[in-house]
């Protein structure tokens, strides 16, 4: 049984400036994976965060008023942060190899 391969989609270059390239070569190199892998993690981990975001300004095109809107996305986002750092305090509960 062949492990199904993930569909990437390729996007245009881009470029940074030259403190957040420095940042995120470093972080690579402490992840020891490449530049281009580090930033493509961080985008798929804060895609659900875009998601929100994207829906925010939907709203607010669409004439929804603007304070809810933005509670509400903060809200959403808030909960977002809770659940994943409690997924992380129960998976690192059960790991010991954990480094305190």
């Amino acid at each position: 049984m062949t492990t199904p391969t993930r569909i990437r989609q390729k996007i245009a270059n881009i470029y940074l400036n030259e403190e957040t390239h420095a940042t995120l070569k470093a972080l690579a190199a402490h992840q020891e994976t490449t530049i281009q892998g580090t930033a493509a993690h961080w985008l798929e981990e804060i895609q659900p965060i875009m998601q929100e975001m994207v829906e925010a300004f939907d709203a607010i095109k669409s004439g929804q008023n603007t304070q809810n809107v933005l509670q509400n996305f903060m809200a959403k986002s808030l909960h977002m942060a809770a659940d994943s750092l409690t997924t992380e305090e129960e998976t690192n509960a059960t790991d010991n190899r954990k480094n305190n």
